[in-house]
C-alpha cells in the first residue's frame, strides 16, 4: 500500500466515526490495529499527520457537501492506487467491531458502490 493510499485510508476512517458520531471501545482497538497494521512511511511522524487528519474528517462530516467533496478526492486516490478492496476491507473490520449502525451501514453501501460500480 502506498503512503498516499494508507493517508486516505485513515482519513476515511476517522470520518466515519465523525459521521456516526459515537466510538466504541471495539472500534477504538480495531482502529489502533489498523494503525498499527498499516504501517507508516513518511518522514512526517506519524502522531503529527494524525491530529492533522482528525481536524480534516471532522470537517469533512460537518456538512453533506463537504463530505461528498471529501469522499470524492479521498476515493479517486483509492481506485487510482488499486487500493478499493483493502479500503472496503479496513473500513468493515473497524466499523464492524462492534456491530454495524444504520449510519455505517449505510456509509459502506455508498463507498462499496463507488468502488465496485
Amino acid at each position: 500500500m502506498t503512503q498516499n493510499s494508507r493517508e486516505v485510508l485513515i482519513e476515511l476512517l476517522f470520518l466515519v466515526l465523525y459521521l456516526d458520531n459515537h466510538l466504541s471501545v471495539g472500534e477504538d482497538d480495531a482502529l489502533n490495529q489498523a494503525l498499527d497494521a498499516l504501517g507508516w512511511d513518511s518522514d512526517q511522524p506519524r502522531e503529527v499527520w494524525i491530529f492533522k487528519a482528525f481536524s480534516t474528517a471532522r470537517e469533512a462530516a460537518s456538512c453533506e457537501a463537504q463530505t461528498n467533496l471529501f469522499l470524492d478526492s479521498r476515493l479517486n486516490v483509492v481506485e487510482k492506487n488499486g487500493e478499493q478492496a483493502s479500503a472496503l476491507t479496513w473500513l468493515c473490520r473497524v466499523l464492524g467491531s462492534d456491530g454495524f449502525t444504520p449510519a455505517e451501514t449505510n456509509f459502506l453501501r455508498r463507498i462499496e458502490a463507488r468502488l465496485f460500480p
